[in-house]
């Protein structure tokens, strides 16, 4: 990893340098600065060759990749952007998919907990991915994902709930402003679930709900923290949508992936969002009560992964892949705009306030 950054670096400071001494006065003859920028054009040449490549097309690494992933999608916490970037891995791989059977579409019977049998079969019945949104249960997905490493996201409480709100239409259902039911949201919490879509979360511990914790134990402080004590032991990686980035290099450091592979755009965002002010995520937090200790722990616990990686290499390598991402957005994005004008309404997000990424280059690593 340190090597490709110092390559990185390298390719940099090589240009630089040459545009330096293109442009000194002429205290040097130009044979002399001839000279030196074709030994600098050499020596970048014999490093491309040596090691360009393996930046962009596979690196020579000491770890072993791994083929079988559990990421459980969780609503709202940017995890249609990671399920893109396995999905991707899961193609060039040629992986086996865990789908689920026509009847339940793109969710796995949610809200029912999972069970193995909501899937489709394969020949072998062998599946190396599973990247849906569910309800956990854990036993289930252990029958069909033996040895995976298990994966998902978290989002700071108040603005998965401000997310979620507007996201799932739950102002427009139930009538009661997203404002005035962060001032009470015990008081509106039963009006808004009632006009709630089925196959929505809760607006209240959403994301301990996607990990399997049942609506009657939302109160019941020990069940909270015997699921959170569950997802500690159960997932290899938590990542924390506030730290997006740093959470693609430690999933990249898990599965030894390649740069490429985690090189990815924003994916099922909302044109825009309500400002949350300090009392309202207080209180939101509190009404959240389990999804904020469980937001909590996982903050802790991904603290601790990023200073055993390695603060500062954590610091090169996430400033390196915003770099290259910011090259490919450069290279394949025309603009952001909204999926809502498309004719194909199967083409379009599920909710109108949705950004659509319009694509000005259709090579097959943009397509991707």
């Amino acid at each position: 990893m340190n090597r490709h950054m110092g390559i990185f670096q390298f390719y940099i400071s090589g240009k630089l340098l040459i545009s330096r001494i293109l442009l000194l006065n002429r205290t040097l003859t130009r044979y002399v600065k001839y000279l030196v920028v074709i030994g600098l054009l050499s020596s970048c040449l014999v490093w491309h060759w040596q090691y360009g490549t393996e930046l962009f097309s596979g690196e020579k690494s000491n770890c072993t990749p791994v083929y079988d992933v559990f990421f459980l999608k969780m609503h709202k916490c940017g995890s249609s952007t990671v399920q893109s970037v396995l999905i991707r891995y899961g193609i060039k791989h040629n992986l086996t998919f865990a789908l689920p059977k026509p009847i339940y579409k793109i969710h796995i019977n949610f809200p029912y907990h999972f069970n193995a049998s909501f899937l489709m079969k394969t020949t072998n019945n062998v599946y190396n991915l599973l990247v849906h949104h569910m309800r956990l249960n854990e036993d289930e997905v252990k029958k069909v994902m033996p040895t995976a490493k298990w994966v998902t996201i978290v989002r700071d409480p108040a603005a998965l709930l401000e997310s979620l709100y507007g996201y799932a239409k739950m102002e427009k259902r139930s009538k009661i402003p997203f404002e005035k039911f962060a001032e009470n949201p015990r008081l509106h919490f039963p009006a808004v679930m009632k006009r709630t879509l089925y196959h929505t979360p809760p607006p209240r511990n959403l994301m301990l709900y996607d990990f399997g914790l049942l609506l009657a134990e939302f109160d019941d402080q020990a069940a909270i923290e015997a699921k959170i004590e569950k997802v500690m032991k159960h997932f290899d990686l938590i990542m924390v949508a506030e730290k997006f980035d740093e959470s693609l290099v430690l999933l990249k450091n898990l599965l030894c992936l390649e740069w490429s592979d985690i090189i990815v755009f924003k994916l099922n965002a909302r044109q825009e969002s309500k400002p949350i002010n300090l009392e309202q995520a207080s209180i939101l937090r509190n009404w959240s009560a389990g999804d904020t200790l469980l937001y909590n722990k996982a903050l802790q616990r991904f603290d601790a992964l990023v200073k055993a990686y390695g603060t500062a290499r954590m610091q090169k390598d996430t400033a390196m892949l915003r770099e290259m991402t910011r090259a490919e957005y450069t290279k394949c994005v025309a603009g952001v705009t909204s999926s809502k004008p498309l004719k194909n309404k199967k083409l379009r997000a599920w909710t109108e306030n949705i950004n659509a990424i319009r694509q000005t280059n259709f090579s097959k690593l943009c397509i991707s």
